[in-house]
């Protein structure tokens, strides 16, 4: 069995989706415009504006889809619905021209660093995200990865130049 593809498109550039749509066609899969008609052999080919059409898209995934998805919910929603569908399958996450490039922090860690560019010592910072001190370990190291700092400090440096803000 094929492993199930998720492409997400922010800002959804319409020529993206299309050729997208296409692609998924061109491999077999019955491209519809719904996340109700999930499951093998389907590309699900919808918007996510909101939390609970996130929720829709990972319930498709779930059902066997693969997904072609215009992006145009908040960063929070975007980061959350492109967490879980890593989980799932393969994700292509494709950043417009107007977005910043830079490496890729899931929301977990976006909200760890935050706490820390606010002043938070590592132990205060999971005590506040409810966190044990080991899992918010294991969050900055896969944070300082994905960003390329060998250090704390360099990854909130860094951080900062990628737009990320103090927690507050």
């Amino acid at each position: 069995m094929a492993t199930q593809s998720f492409i997400v498109l922010e800002p959804a550039a319409h020529a993206d989706f299309d050729r997208a749509c296409a692609d998924q066609a061109a491999s077999g899969h019955r491209v519809v415009p719904t996340f109700e008609l999930a499951g093998p052999g389907v590309a699900c080919a919808c918007e996510v504006r909101d939390s609970q059409a996130a929720q829709q898209a990972v319930l498709a995934a779930l059902a066997g889809a693969h997904l072609v998805v215009n992006a145009s919910a908040p960063r929070d929603v975007i980061d959350m619905l492109c967490e879980d569908l890593r989980r799932l399958g393969a994700l292509d996450h494709r950043v417009g021209p107007d977005q910043p490039e830079g490496p890729e922090l899931s929301g977990a860690e976006r909200a760890l660093i935050e706490r820390l560019l606010a002043g938070d010592s590592l132990g205060q910072a999971a005590q506040a995200l409810h966190l044990s001190r080991r899992t918010a370990d294991r969050r900055l190291a896969s944070a300082r990865r994905a960003l390329g700092a060998a250090t704390t400090a360099e990854a909130l440096a860094l951080s900062v130049k990628i737009g990320l803000r103090p927690a507050g």
